[in-house]
């Protein structure tokens, strides 16, 4: 169901750059202050093709997203990119730490994935998009024909057969072995034997993909491949235009990691949390961590607790400011078959994030969809400590308080084909942007497991 294929990388000379002054997080967890700093790290950090600046003097002729593409033409002159010779998958360990302090490794490829509409059920999303994000993408990727930023994909494979036939072939020496810019090490190899990129292909063909990370631009990829079959009606099937550049992670790879995606709310007209735990009495069982003293030590105590509910019921945290205690709110037995969540499908039920939303955003505190689709509302961010020192400090309001979003859940909502609130899932960390690029030539065409 899967259909990948290895591929000839842009990947920059590690004899003009430093990679590790090159290379970004993806383009839409960059604030506009990092969006400067990686501006200053280097002239040719990938920043300036993937999130360019832009101007007051913008036109049609000269804007963010001819000047990304002038750039690249540029570098690849100047070999500052230069394209692989022979075609293969690029293995990526990633060791890094967690905001708790726990050291994780993750094991994954970088690959193209045969872009494939979602009605066919090879690839499956689980987290809605929007269009103004999908356009600004399409833009870019029409002006530079490159895929700037792999995809983030899970895929099945309980005794990571994949990756170990990976591991077991790549070359040596290893074409990255770096600390990124956000301290962690990142080892990339190559895998370019034609018989184990075709063994891989065939070991993949029966999976189904589930997009962690990267839904916008997945469906570019689909936008895009429409935009170019009509450019070129007599392409094959295997045009390269039909194809996407993803990092691929095994579900059971052990370091694999999810964080909770909290919601921290800066203001709430006439909100205090003891007029609003009466109101969520009937739904929710409530029990609290006093800070008596040291809101650290509790904000620990209390994310042990909420760790501990994970598989009993759906169940978040509250912090909120001028407060002296976290509130853990659990859902009551019964209650998710009950009015607000009664028309919910199944599998929704379980998820923290849907019972946050409908119970406690919508129904409690009357916030549509409208209301939190607004970024000065409601912020989504995963640093749990950073949340609670905002709340304690006054810069906010309050914050609901997340469990990560199990994998399993993840695959269950998909398989059954329906969508998760915005920000139900935070998969950490982000994939590197600017390790491997993709020239997309409209005359080239894919060809699995061959150079």
């Amino acid at each position: 169901m899967a259909l990948v294929a290895p591929f000839k990388a842009l990947r920059y000379n590690a004899e003009k750059v430093s990679l590790e002054k090159v290379v970004t997080p993806p383009y839409d967890v960059i604030s506009p202050e990092q969006q400067d700093a990686y501006y200053q790290a280097d002239p040719h950090n990938i920043i300036r093709l993937d999130l360019n600046k832009q101007r007051d003097s913008d036109t049609a002729e000269d804007n963010t997203y001819t000047r990304a593409a002038a750039n690249l033409k540029q570098w690849m002159a100047q070999e500052v990119i230069k394209r692989d010779a022979a075609a293969g998958f690029y293995p990526l360990t990633t060791r890094f730490t967690d905001p708790e302090g726990e050291e994780h490794v993750r094991h994954g490829f970088l690959t193209l994935l045969k872009a494939v509409d979602y009605s066919l059920g090879g690839v499956l999303p689980h987290e809605k998009t929007f269009s103004g994000t999908k356009e600004d993408r399409l833009n870019l990727l029409k002006a530079v024909s490159t895929n700037l930023s792999p995809i983030f994909a899970l895929y099945p494979d309980d005794d990571n057969l994949v990756q170990r036939t990976l591991e077991a072939a790549k070359r040596t020496p290893e074409l990255v072995d770096m600390t990124d810019p956000l301290d962690m090490v990142q080892r990339m190899s190559v895998v370019d034997d034609p018989e184990v990129c075709a063994e891989v292909v065939r070991l993949m063909a029966d999976k189904v993909i589930f997009i962690a990370d990267g839904h916008h631009r997945y469906e570019t990829a689909q936008n895009y491949r429409a935009y170019m079959r009509r450019r070129y009606p007599q392409a094959p099937d295997n045009a390269s235009f039909n194809y996407v550049m993803v990092y691929l992670c095994s579900m059971s790879d052990p370091g694999l990691t999810t964080l909770g995606c909290h919601r921290l709310i800066h203001h709430l007209h006439g909100f205090n949390s003891r007029d609003f735990l009466a109101l969520a009495e009937p739904y929710f069982d409530a029990s609290e961590v006093p800070f008596d003293g040291d809101p650290e030590a509790a904000r620990r105590r209390f994310i042990k607790q909420l760790t501990d509910n994970w598989r009993k019921a759906p169940s978040f945290g509250l912090v909120t400011s001028g407060d002296q205690a976290f509130h853990l709110l659990t859902l009551k037995p019964g209650v998710a078959e009950q009015e607000p969540l009664a028309n919910i499908p199944g599998p929704m039920r379980a998820l923290d994030a849907e019972v946050l939303t409908h119970v406690v955003l919508e129904h409690i505190l009357g916030l549509d969809n409208h209301a939190r689709d607004r970024e000065h509302l409601i912020a989504y961010r995963s640093d749990t400590a950073g949340v609670v020192s905002d709340v304690l400090s006054g810069k906010a309001r309050l914050a609901f308080l997340m469990n990560p979003t199990p994998v399993d859940q993840v695959q269950s909502v998909a398989e059954a084909g329906l969508i998760m609130p915005r920000k139900s899932t935070y998969f950490y960390p982000k994939v590197l942007t600017g390790l491997t690029m993709n020239l997309i030539d409209p005359a080239e065409t894919i060809e699995a497991g061959r150079g």
